[in-house]
C-alpha cells in the first residue's frame, strides 16, 4: 500500500489535448515532503487509475473552495513528470491552475483511491468512460503499453462532439500494436459523421457489438454521476454481476 500524505508538486508545463482540456505536467522526481528543515525532496508513487487532491492558492474562492480532485493521468512508468487532465471552465480553481506558472510550488496528497485494477489477472476487462473519466484508462493503458502487458481490454469512451475528444491518436496506437487491446470511442451530440467513432450513448448494443464473452468479464466504470448511474443500470440489465462492476467513488466532478 502507498503512503498517503501531503506534498509540494512543481509545475512544469500545460499541454493543450482538445477543446477546453488540457493536461497539467508536474515535476515528479523532486517531490516536497514535509516542512521547514524537515522538509526532503524525493520521489512519488502511485498505481495505475490513483488520484490525488490539489490545493491552490486563491485568494476570493468561489463556493467550491481552494481545492480539487483530480485522476494521475499519466502512467507511473512515466519517471519523470505526473499529469492531470481537466477542462477548464470558469471556476476560480480552474481558471487559477490554468495561470500556472513553470516552477510554480503547489500542495497536494494523495496518492488516493484503489481501482482493483490488477495487472496479473487475465480477466478480459471492459472500461466505460464518460468524458474526462477517460483519465484513470489512459493511465493504466499506457502502463500497460510500457510493461508489455498481454492483457484483453475494451475501453468505451464517450464525448459530445469530435474536438473534445483526448487521447485518441495515442489510444488508437496503442491499440494498432497491441491486439487485445481495444479503443472505442462514440460521440454522443456530434452531427457529422466520423468513420473512426461511433455514434450516440453507449448501450448494451454497442457493448455487445465490440464484447465477446461479456457475461465473464471485468467491468470499470469512471465519470460523472448521471453517466455511472446508467452505465450501472445497463450493466445490471445485461446479467452482469455486482461482484464484476468496479466503479470508483471519485469526487472530481
Amino acid at each position: 500500500m502507498k503512503k498517503v500524505e501531503k506534498f509540494e508538486l512543481e509545475f512544469l508545463k500545460k499541454e493543450k489535448m482538445a477543446r477546453n482540456t488540457y493536461s497539467f505536467y508536474f515535476d515528479r522526481v523532486h517531490v516536497k515532503r514535509g516542512l521547514g528543515k524537515r522538509g526532503f525532496a524525493g520521489y512519488f508513487n502511485f498505481k495505475p487509475g490513483q488520484y490525488i487532491k490539489i490545493y491552490l492558492p486563491i485568494s476570493n474562492p468561489d463556493e467550491r473552495g481552494t481545492s480539487r480532485y483530480f485522476t494521475i493521468s499519466s502512467s507511473p512508468t512515466d519517471k519523470d513528470f505526473l499529469t492531470i487532465t481537466t477542462r477548464i471552465i470558469r471556476s476560480s480553481f480552474k481558471l487559477t491552475l490554468n495561470s500556472l506558472r513553470p516552477g510554480q510550488k503547489i500542495s497536494a496528497f494523495g496518492p488516493l483511491g484503489y481501482f482493483d485494477f490488477d495487472p496479473k489477472s487475465k480477466k478480459q476487462k471492459v472500461f466505460l468512460a464518460g468524458g474526462i473519466g477517460i483519465t484513470p484508462f489512459h493511465s493504466i493503458l499506457r502502463y500497460i503499453d510500457h510493461k508489455k502487458l498481454d492483457l484483453p481490454i475494451v475501453l468505451f469512451v464517450s464525448f459530445p462532439f469530435k474536438e473534445e475528444a483526448i487521447f485518441f491518436d495515442e489510444l488508437k496506437k496503442i491499440e494498432s500494436e497491441k491486439p487485445n487491446i481495444k479503443t472505442v470511442y462514440t460521440l454522443t451530440k456530434e452531427e457529422n459523421y466520423y468513420p473512426e467513432f461511433e455514434k450516440g450513448r453507449m448501450g448494451s448494443n454497442m457493448i455487445k457489438k465490440y464484447v465477446q464473452n461479456y457475461k465473464n468479464s471485468e467491468f470499470f466504470v469512471v465519470g460523472p454521476e448521471a453517466f455511472e448511474s446508467s452505465m450501472l443500470g445497463i450493466l445490471n440489465k445485461m446479467g452482469i454481476l455486482k461482484n464484476q462492476i468496479f466503479n470508483e467513488n471519485f469526487p472530481g466532478y
